[in-house]
């Protein structure tokens, strides 16, 4: 701009840079390709119900394969139980530990590698978090897998927990297919 007038030396640039956008193309009119033995379905957890304990919150980590997240910063331990109800996990509002002798645990997809010393029980349970929290891929959310088209589009799922004093409490959800687009 000079002296309050525009120069128009650049528009007829600017209106050929624009022209690829005006003309329409088949690859503008088209979405992503297909895809070969793509799924026709996901399945998504979701908790129903939490029970009531102090310090205790519980979410889906929503992934091809569902997986779970605890996160207690309650005063007394926790213990989440097992798919063959064997004490799992402990959660004791600081840490989280593993009892490294549960089949729950030897048979995670994703059980991180354990540094450092058992720390009681006869070398039973190890710290696996210094964190109040740990999500894991929980066989019971991906139940689903096995099932045939058949079968009902929803199952329920359940995890036990084992409070200090020795009462159980559980977290139970459901499992759901969803169409895909």
């Amino acid at each position: 701009m000079k002296n309050g007038r525009i120069s128009t030396g650049g528009l007829p640039l600017v209106l050929f840079g624009l022209m690829p956008l005006l003309a329409s193309s088949p690859a503008g009119a088209h979405g992503a390709p297909d895809a070969e033995g793509a799924p026709s379905e996901i399945v998504q957890a979701r908790i129903t119900e939490q029970p009531n304990i102090q310090g205790l919150n519980a979410m889906i980590l929503d992934a091809p394969r569902p997986g779970i997240l605890l996160s207690y910063r309650g005063d007394t331990p926790l213990t989440v139980l097992g798919t063959q109800d064997e004490a799992f996990l402990r959660f004791t509002g600081k840490t989280v530990m593993v009892n490294t002798e549960s089949p729950s645990w030897r048979s995670l997809p994703n059980a991180p590698t354990l540094s450092g010393t058992p720390v009681e029980e006869s070398d039973r349970w190890a710290v696996l978090s210094q964190s109040a929290s740990f999500g894991w891929l929980d066989p019971r959310l991906a139940a689903m897998e096995s099932m045939h088209h058949q079968e009902p589009e929803h199952q329920s799922w359940s995890i036990s927990l084992q409070t200090a004093s020795g009462e159980t409490a559980i977290i139970v959800g459901e499992l759901r297919r969803k169409p895909l687009p």
